[in-house]
């Protein structure tokens, strides 16, 4: 079974533990959310992808922080979240810094936005030449933590999201609402960069 350890998104996330709280919670911390992760994948062995990489995850560390670190959790994990959000960032400045590949997913944006929005409730979806605008009103991620009793856990992913999405070289990028945060949508708003 494959651990949050050796997740892209949240391998770090030990790291900041130490950092914040020494090795020896963080090791009472990261098992404790390893524990959490391998009880809800028995539970739910067909979870689909997004679920046992994200919100289970998230879910999982959510729990742990609070566990041994009672009214952290939500500082600590969104922190996360925009600290890995960052890191990623780099990485699609980097991969969209390559000629013509702003250009060509301005080309195949209204695939992109399907692709982006699959499991999603989308509402005032509008994709043109030069701009792509979504509502998500339901989100499984959040709608699984709110499953799980842990609603506030997948605010470290809506961080991360919140700044990655700001590294695609071609795009200005807008989101000011999460359903994750408490508001009635997460609200996309891509436009095409002015040279």
């Amino acid at each position: 079974m494959k651990t949050i350890k050796k997740m892209f998104a949240f391998k770090d996330f030990y790291k900041d533990l130490i950092e914040k709280y020494g090795i020896n919670k963080a090791d009472e911390i990261w098992s404790f959310a390893e524990e959490e992760y391998c009880k809800m994948v028995e539970t739910e062995p067909n979870a689909d992808s997004s679920t046992l990489q994200f919100a289970f995850p998230a879910v999982a560390l959510y729990r742990a922080v609070e566990k041994y670190s009672p009214n952290d959790a939500l500082t600590v994990t969104r922190s996360y979240g925009t600290k890995a959000g960052l890191k990623f960032k780099s990485f699609f400045q980097k991969i969209t810094s390559i000629p013509g590949i702003p250009t060509l997913m301005w080309k195949n944006m209204d695939k992109i936005a399907g692709k982006m929005s699959d499991g999603y409730d989308v509402c005032n979806l509008e994709v043109t030449q030069d701009k792509c605008f979504m509502d998500v009103i339901r989100c499984p991620l959040y709608d699984k933590a709110v499953e799980l009793g842990t609603p506030e856990a997948v605010q470290m992913i809506c961080c991360m999201d919140k700044e990655y999405m700001t590294g695609f070289r071609g795009i200005d990028y807008k989101r000011t609402k999460s359903v994750a945060e408490g508001d009635d949508c997460c609200d996309y708003r891509l436009r095409k960069a002015i040279k």
